[in-house]
């Protein structure tokens, strides 16, 4: 009679069984943002481990984004911050960018995030986001060369973004962006893209300025489509 193949255990390192229960009084409550976490001392004694595993666990909530820790001075929770989670993602996201569908992908990522903050800006920006948005379409308009270009039109692009006043999408919104800044400087090589970009940019406010969803969409798609359009264009010159 044949038996069951017999697995291994995995046993918990004793950091992670700290780590675990700190992140668990976080989660409920318990330790509230501003809170200062016990000492390394009480924390061995609690726990009845080695300053080692102490600070190991505190090293993994640090970098989780759940406590911060500044030299000298005990621990502290703080405010979770959407930009941690997509940051621990980076490594993972720069190696697909290196795959050969990479690029693609970001691409319709960044293309149905920003269609649809294009839309929700139609749709709800107050007086003032739209005085903002012309104040910084007109400093777009105005640029002089490639890098003030691309700082005017960062600041474009990331005030309709905050016109959603969701701090996770804006975080998603910055991060591809940021893994898509080689995108953005290869299409400016062509030299079609600077004025295309800057007429799409007049659309887009002025469908934003007359609350019309439909219009802000249909302008920002076609916007991003010829961003695709003018980096593959110079990619495929490339020897």
């Amino acid at each position: 009679m044949s038996q069951a193949p017999i697995h291994a255990i995995k046993r918990n390192r004793l950091f992670d069984q700290i780590a675990e229960h700190l992140s668990q009084m976080i989660y409920s409550g318990e330790l509230k943002v501003g809170d200062t976490l016990p000492s390394e001392r009480e924390l061995m004694e609690r726990f009845q481990v080695g300053r080692p595993a102490v600070r190991e666990a505190l090293l993994w909530l640090n970098k989780k984004g759940l406590i911060s820790v500044s030299g000298g001075e005990r621990a502290r929770v703080t405010a979770p911050d959407p930009k941690d989670i997509l940051d621990q993602l980076s490594g993972a996201a720069h190696f697909l960018l290196s795959q050969p569908q990479g690029v693609q992908l970001f691409q319709q990522t960044r293309l149905l995030v920003e269609v649809a903050l294009a839309r929700e800006a139609a749709r709800s920006a107050s007086d003032e986001q739209i005085a903002e948005l012309q104040t910084l379409l007109v400093a777009n308009l105005a640029s002089v060369d490639i890098p003030d270009f691309v700082q005017t039109d960062d600041a474009f692009h990331f005030a309709v973004a905050r016109v959603a006043g969701n701090p996770v999408i804006n975080a998603l919104y910055e991060g591809v962006l940021e893994l898509l800044q080689d995108q953005r400087h290869t299409a400016l090589k062509d030299p079609r893209a600077m004025a295309a970009a800057r007429k799409c940019h007049e659309a887009i406010f002025q469908s934003i300025a007359t609350h019309d969803p439909d219009r802000a969409e249909a302008e920002m798609r076609q916007h991003l489509h010829l961003v695709e359009t003018y980096y593959w264009a110079v990619r495929s010159q490339k020897p």
